[in-house]
């Protein structure tokens, strides 16, 4: 089989509770205004990353309890393709959006690759767990990205070297944590002397690159209006990988990919986020 991506790790099955006036305190019950089931975590980059137009795939262990069942099920509805052995357990996350923000609880097993389906998959570039880059086959193009329970498993103990990641797709928190430093910037710059580019999201500030050789990049995020920011590193991720496969310079890529998210974030649905690329060149002027 060939492909373009492979998103390498366990989708999620995510639980949002939607239209949530404030966050409860400890004790309260809160009612939220619907509640919305889609995937998440790898299922969300390899949502977008379809919309984009580029062929991906999740790589993934395949859970056999409910919600691993329920997952499989909505993953076929959006038509994105899931390989792997069977698991007795499936990731849950529970999403409390508010005030443009969210709040996130999760249960997931432990972070694992399915090596042998992946060697039977070719393929332009992987979307990875930075965890799990050591086990992974030669691969052309590697992709890494952290949630906070990666950074919480790696604080401490980052690699020597990260010169096999192409790029290290995280958000400032999470930059922050790895490298136990308390300015964003400079835990970037920590992160990309260590051999990768390192491309950090920061919100409503934009996003910034910082290259090996120190070289940075900052772009500003473009205005939005967003109800429910789950979901909008993801997104982030999927479009800045299809711009560096498409060749496009590092400043281009941080302003589409900021584009993308925003853009994917205002015009969400019930469904999963993640316009598509017609919808996109429209938006951006081609």
């Amino acid at each position: 089989m060939r492909v373009d991506v492979v998103c390498v790790g366990d989708p999620f099955l995510d639980l949002i509770f939607l239209g949530l006036p404030a966050m409860p305190a400890l004790g309260e019950e809160r009612l939220a205004q619907r509640l919305k089931i889609v995937p998440g975590g790898m299922g969300n980059v390899a949502f977008a990353l379809r919309r984009l137009g580029l062929d991906a795939v999740i790589c993934g262990p395949v859970g056999r309890d409910l919600a691993g069942r329920l997952l499989e099920e909505l993953m076929a509805d959006v038509g994105v393709p899931w390989h792997g052995r069977t698991a007795d357990a499936t990731p849950v996350t529970v999403a409390l959006p508010v005030h443009g923000d969210r709040a996130l609880v999760s249960v997931m097993p432990a972070l694992t690759v399915d090596t042998e389906t992946l060697r039977g998959i070719e393929m332009r570039a992987v979307v990875v767990d930075l965890p799990n880059v050591p086990l992974l086959p030669p691969i052309p193009r590697i992709y890494a990205v952290v949630g906070d329970p990666e950074v919480a498993a790696l604080e401490g103990r980052l690699p020597d070297s990260l010169a096999d990641v192409h790029a290290l797709v995280l958000n400032e928190r999470e930059a922050m944590g790895l490298t136990r430093r308390s300015d964003g910037e400079a835990a970037a710059a920590h992160l990309a002397a260590l051999g990768t580019t390192v491309v950090m999201t920061r919100g409503g500030a934009g996003a910034v690159a910082i290259e090996p050789d120190g070289q940075t990049t900052v772009v500003a995020a473009p205005p939005a209006a967003v109800h429910d920011a789950t979901g909008a590193g993801d997104l982030f991720v999927s479009a800045y990988v299809w711009a560096d496969l498409a060749g496009r310079p590092i400043a281009e890529r941080l302003r589409l990919a900021t584009r993308y998210a925003s853009l994917s974030l205002e015009r969400a649905t019930d469904q999963l986020k993640g316009i598509p690329l017609a919808d996109f060149l429209d938006e951006i002027g081609g």
